[in-house]
């Protein structure tokens, strides 16, 4: 009776409902306490985060790891911690660990583009150029209103020596980001590089447009102008820039004002620019050269002659200056010292006609003209219908 009892349908029943019961069984449900605790933890990890991006932009990165650590302790996956931490692991240079921290915010949240940069970044200073294209182009398919990452993918174009596909990318976004003068400034730089100066200037113009508290655009405005011969524009700029405390010991930039004033026939205006450039780098070749042409433009030959003989003394090499002083000889009648000078530049550059026919002129003064003829001859050989040499042949058989 008492077995039979045990093997009852109702104890059937009630055993199969108590394992039915232990199978069904999973995690429990939070409680109301503990779904209030877990968004408490959210919003402080939330407090500290942001707490440890300003430590982190105002450069107390000791404070921003604390913060952050705090954060994560709170909430493991808050994303944004991690990539804090990255950006801090990057910043003292522990990039494996910055690696795993970029790795654990992709999974969090793998639609967000600055994980992507962070990890491009590391791929980066790893030299992992290949690598570190695709992470920022992906990084900015993700996030196309973040114009670092597109810049980023640009410069990881350069660095692979995509020139021209790093200058279609930038120009493709130049409609998107149709404020941005840092974007156009990057445009007119690659378009520098690739010697389209006249295409150069317009991007600086309108990025000093838009930028126009960046002097660094205006200065590569001015060397644009300063290419494509807008000699006038670019020696306004450039006397403004020098001016200024960042630009005033600028050797430079002096020279490049001063050429510009020669061009345009201020002669006295660029003695006393190249004068200036001479105090702020007095062992530049180009200063003391630029300084000899505006005294040889002012018949100061005196002048002239010593400083073309200090840019010989820091830089014989340059055909230029012996053609320079080698006028400065024929000035003032020593034809022995020009014909010397005119000879070293044409030794210095074959290919150039001017030293050729200098040389032709120096030997018709001393009445050698049948060397003078050679001379002519060999200018026009160099380039031919060349309108000095031609000039100075049809001269001497003239006579």
């Amino acid at each position: 009776m008492r077995l039979r009892s045990l093997l009852s349908p109702v104890w059937f029943v009630a055993a199969a409902l108590a394992v039915a019961g232990c199978a069904s069984s999973g995690p429990k449900e939070p409680t109301e306490k503990q779904k209030a605790e877990d968004r408490w933890r959210a919003a402080r990890a939330g407090v500290m985060v942001n707490l440890a991006k300003d430590q982190y932009r105002n450069g107390q990165f000791e404070k921003a790891r604390k913060s952050t650590d705090e954060a994560l302790r709170l909430a493991p996956k808050n994303a944004q911690a991690h990539l804090v931490s990255a950006r801090l692991l990057i910043e003292k240079g522990q990039l494996e660990a910055a690696e795993q921290a970029l790795a654990a915010a992709r999974q969090l949240t793998p639609n967000d583009g600055e994980a992507f940069y962070l990890s491009g970044v590391v791929m980066q200073r790893w030299q992992k150029h290949e690598q570190s294209y695709e992470l920022y182009k992906t990084a900015s398919a993700k996030s196309p209103a973040e114009l670092a990452y597109v810049l980023a993918e640009a410069e990881s174009l350069v660095t692979l020596e995509r020139q021209a596909d790093a200058l279609a990318l930038l120009q493709a976004k130049s409609d998107y980001f149709e404020h941005s003068g840092t974007l156009r400034d990057a445009i007119g730089q690659l378009l520098m590089q690739q010697n389209r100066h006249a295409e150069a200037a317009r991007a600086f113009r309108q990025a000093s447009v838009l930028s126009e508290d960046e002097p660094a655009i205006k200065e590569r405005l001015a060397l644009a102008l300063y290419k494509t011969n807008q000699h006038r524009e670019a020696a306004d700029l450039l006397a403004k820039l020098v001016q200024t405390e960042a630009y005033a010991k600028r050797a430079d930039l002096f020279v490049m004002l001063g050429e510009c004033q020669l061009l345009l026939k201020r002669t006295r205006e660029a003695r006393i620019t190249f004068e200036s450039a001479s105090q702020l780098d007095p062992y530049s070749a180009g200063v003391w050269r630029g300084l000899g042409r505006a005294a040889l433009e002012q018949n100061d030959y005196k002048r002239a002659e010593l400083s073309l003989s200090k840019a010989l003394r820091f830089d014989g090499g340059r055909p230029e200056t012996h053609l320079l002083l080698g006028t400065v000889s024929l000035a003032q009648g020593n034809l022995d010292a020009a014909l010397v000078s005119f000879v070293t530049a044409n030794k210095l550059d074959p290919t150039d006609p001017t030293a050729a026919c200098m040389v032709g002129v120096v030997l018709e003064r001393q009445k050698k003209p049948q060397a003078a003829a050679r001379w002519y001859t060999r200018a026009l050989q160099l380039r031919p219908g060349d309108k000095m040499a031609g000039d100075l042949l049809s001269s001497l058989d003239g006579n």
